[in-house]
């Protein structure tokens, strides 16, 4: 076959068929549902680092205000108020919800806790939201102190 032979038959088959075009475009959406579903996952695992992080924070907060004060706080007024950001207790960044009952709908940011205080003002219990639990309670609680029967204290 000669050069000029090959190039004109190169020349005749430019474009791409409909299945090669339909192929490309089936593995790039593929790629994209696993990068989507990945991403999920790590942002999942995330925010659960950063929601027990914070409530680990809230309770250190309120084992220094136990040592500071001779009780442990109950209120999240106590930690996040204008009067204890003075203080080595003060906590920043640290929003609590609201009402008088537990919510059950995934907070908009992992540093959203619920708190408790305990009956015997002998510890604290803070929740916080697990994103990557399958269980229909997602709200994982952390104690301070010795709590027995916590009681939820609408912030």
């Amino acid at each position: 076959m000669s050069l000029k032979h090959i190039n004109s038959r190169l020349q005749s088959k430019r474009g791409f068929t409909i299945v090669e075009l339909l192929i490309v475009i089936v593995v790039i959406g593929i790629l994209a549902g696993i990068t989507v579903v990945a991403f999920n996952g790590v942002t999942a695992r995330a925010n659960a680092t950063s929601a027990e992080a914070a409530a680990s924070s809230v309770l250190k907060k309120a084992q220094a205000y136990n040592a500071e004060e001779n009780g442990f706080p109950t209120t999240p007024g106590a930690l996040t108020g204008a009067s204890a950001q003075t203080e080595s207790y003060g906590l920043t960044g640290i929003t609590f919800t609201t009402g008088a009952t537990v919510s059950t709908t995934e907070p908009a940011n992992p540093n959203v806790l619920q708190f408790y205080t305990c009956d015997n003002a002998l510890g604290t219990q803070v929740a916080y939201w697990d994103y990557e639990s399958a269980n229909a309670n997602k709200w994982t609680n952390s104690i301070t102190g010795t709590c027995t029967n916590p009681l939820w204290v609408a912030s």
